[in-house]
């Protein structure tokens, strides 16, 4: 299990454990960017028939004006165990 996939899975109590300061506030940042990954990986997909990681990437890092650097980062730690 991934931890996107634990942290999607806690539901309400994601919110609950960053409220009592058990999760950094910029987890739910990085969740953000990393589902907008997700749908840019998506679109990209339908688009050219292959997964465009670097482009995805590249893109959301635009969009949310971030460095392409951290938004790799954020893939790695969503996509870590």
């Amino acid at each position: 299990m991934t931890r996107y996939e634990t942290i999607t899975s806690l539901g309400d109590n994601f919110i609950k454990l960053m409220g009592k300061g058990f999760i950094p506030t910029h987890i739910l940042d990085w969740k953000v960017y990393y589902e907008a990954y997700l749908k840019e990986m998506e679109v990209l997909y339908k688009q050219c028939g292959k997964p465009k990681k670097t482009r995805a990437a590249g893109n959301v890092a635009d969009d949310f004006k971030i460095s392409e650097r951290s938004m790799f980062s954020i893939i790695a730690f969503m996509e870590g165990s």
